[in-house]
């Protein structure tokens, strides 16, 4: 997704062959002056005795939040506000989906919770060849692969889990060392031990989750512990999705919830084994924000939770059978985000692929959420940052001179005070994120660029 004016380095004004050098320039400007007229980069431009100003800062005015391919969250919020129902926004937003009641078997799946990332790629995942199981609340087991129990107890236990030299996984209890290819930790409260005992709730060191439901699997990769929540699909995992806020449930916005537990699942489906973290999916942006028993069980009472699970079991019928987002009678893994700036975008003018139910669609909805704090924003741009974007010696304007399908903008043209031009050009979402990194803020909100306006 690289830009066409070579975004990695600063942009030029392109020279034209035979283009006379600087004494020459300097000679034929002086005339130029006199005459009225300045040409640069090809553009005439009515000249001035002295150079305009030049603005200290520009104000970059947009919308939306996000890449912009797929389900906006506020705009299904706000049409289940209006009455849609779950698999009608669905249908709205991913062009030729489907809605179906689909057989979900062999739905346990294995979700990372700590290790290296397992597709190897940088910033993500865990590092640290060290880190701790808690298990709280009831009683606590350590078993291996066949299920042979190696430990046992009741009351709050940590457990130190680490690797070996020779890549076996090692965890220390009570001063006592198990060693093997795979360990597991369970406890009371669920249906793998126990299940009419105590509720205990597993935390692990370095993860963002909690979990009452399932098993930690631990084994060893790369030198680090690789440990994964084994839970089951419709019920256990979905339960613990935190990508939308459960108060909308409360607020007229039930179906908006059982949509993105849709969207969850059929994206789930889509997920082989992974043999290098023995995951399906990982818990966090790279998959999807997976908390567990933080999200179950939010608000006093669990209030917020149990509206989550509502939403959640309104699309299941069973523990193997649910509602499926689908394309060609097959599940899909659907992009979503927070909200757009009026229209959605085509895959292929966001990132590269053209994904067929990815299309451009309008999206009143999004901008008319209530609580969308992102329906309008701003960010600033300095003089000497809009320089470093542009390359040019100063900016005297910015203008959005060509948009994508969506409205998210496509190049940008800033304007020296001399005539000078130079362009930023690519897909929205490296627009969004290389002009975002020149803001004051260091990021963008989103593509969704309305207007620019100098400041003096």
């Amino acid at each position: 997704m690289t830009m066409t004016h070579e975004l990695s380095t600063l942009p030029t004004v392109a020279r034209r062959p035979g283009r006379p050098g600087p004494r020459r320039r300097l000679r034929r400007t002086v005339a130029a002056a006199v005459a009225g007229l300045l040409t640069v980069s090809g553009t005439v431009v009515a000249a001035t005795s002295a150079e305009a100003a030049v603005p200290s800062s520009f104000t970059l005015t947009g919308s939306g939040f996000g890449h912009g391919v797929g389900m906006p969250q506020y705009g299904a919020y706000q049409m289940a506000r209006q009455g849609s129902a779950s698999w009608s926004i669905l249908q709205h937003y991913y062009s030729g989906g489907k809605v179906a009641w689909k057989g979900t078997t062999g739905n346990n799946i294995l979700v990372q919770v700590y290790g290296k990332d397992p597709l190897g790629r940088s910033g993500y995942g865990d590092s640290r060849t060290t880190t701790t199981v808690t298990v709280r609340g009831g009683d606590w087991r350590l078993a291996d692969e066949d299920g042979k129990t190696l430990a046992s107890g009741s009351g709050t236990e940590t457990f130190a889990v680490t690797v070996t030299a020779g890549g076996r996984s090692r965890i220390t209890v009570n001063d006592k060392r198990y060693y093997d290819q795979l360990l597991r930790i369970t406890w009371s409260g669920t249906r793998y031990y126990k299940p009419t005992g105590k509720t205990a709730v597993a935390t692990v060191s370095g993860a963002h989750g909690s979990y009452k439901h399932g098993r930690l699997t631990t084994t060893a990769h790369g030198g680090v512990p690789n440990i994964t929540n084994d839970v089951l699909l419709n019920t256990e995992y979905l339960y613990g999705i935190a990508e939308m806020p459960s108060s909308w449930g409360l607020n007229g916005g039930l179906s908006a919830l059982a949509a993105q537990a849709i969207t969850a699942r059929s994206y789930v489906m889509t997920k082989p084994l992974l043999a290098a973290c023995r995951c399906n999916v990982v818990d966090d942006v790279r998959d999807q924000y997976y908390s567990g028993w933080k999200k179950e069980s939010e608000g006093t009472d669990a209030r917020y939770g149990k509206v989550w699970k509502k939403g959640v079991d309104a699309t299941t019928s069973s523990r193997t059978r649910a509602r499926v987002l689908t394309y060609g009678g097959n599940a899909v893994a659907a992009h979503y985000y927070s909200s757009s700036g009026g229209r959605t975008a085509n895959s292929e003018d966001v990132w590269s692929s053209k994904i067929a139910y990815e299309r451009s669609v309008s999206d009143p909805y999004s901008k008319a959420a209530p609580g969308n704090s992102y329906a309008s924003w701003t960010r600033t741009l300095t003089q000497s940052q809009a320089r470093a974007l542009f390359g040019l010696s100063n900016v005297q304007s910015i203008k959005v001179t060509a948009k994508w399908s969506s409205g998210q903008a496509r190049t940008l043209t800033a304007t020296s005070s001399t005539g000078k031009t130079a362009t930023v050009t690519g897909k929205a979402d490296t627009i969004r994120s290389t002009v975002g990194k020149r803001t004051t803020a260091g990021s963008m909100p989103a593509a969704w660029i309305t207007k620019i306006t100098a400041v003096s």
